[in-house]
């Protein structure tokens, strides 16, 4: 696993693993791909083990690309509700078999705009923008401690 200077590596949403993600959001912005489409997405991660047990995250296409941030957006186009092991295997480890899994037992559900749902996370990305996706996702891995989530 590579260490990223001044990043550190972190358990999956833990205080410094957010922190590592937003500078790495920050270094990766000017790179990201113009959307296809328009999405507003809230994230809500439940059964995490820090704070309240849940972490609440939006992505906003326009205003900053196709990685979260914390906090939630008014009026989303939809919102994602996911488990913690869906949301590291979505986010970071990319394992589809687990997000199905959750899909079909309800641990990962979508309130509003599946179909946009479903273009922002994979299906119809463009060349570049599935390019970036498996970059940003690699390099979020190289800040997470896996094994120990």
């Amino acid at each position: 696993m590579a260490y990223l200077a001044g990043m550190g590596v972190h358990r999956f949403l833990s205080p410094g693993w957010v922190d590592a993600a937003m500078a790495l959001r920050d270094e990766l912005a000017s790179t990201a791909p113009d959307p296809i489409h328009t999405a507003r997405v809230n994230l809500v991660v439940t059964g995490t083990p820090f704070g309240s047990g849940e972490f609440r995250a939006s992505i906003d296409t326009e205003a900053g690309g196709p990685l979260p941030v914390p906090g939630e957006l008014d009026d989303p186009d939809a919102t994602v509700i996911l488990d913690y092991e869906s949301a590291l295997a979505a986010f970071v480890t990319d394992d589809p078999d687990i997000v199905a899994h959750g899909f079909l037992t309800g641990a990962l559900r979508v309130d509003g705009d599946l179909a946009l749902v479903l273009i922002l996370f994979g299906e119809g990305m463009t060349d570049a923008q599935a390019v970036f996706a498996r970059h940003a996702q690699t390099r979020m891995r190289a800040i997470t401690i896996l094994g120990e989530n």
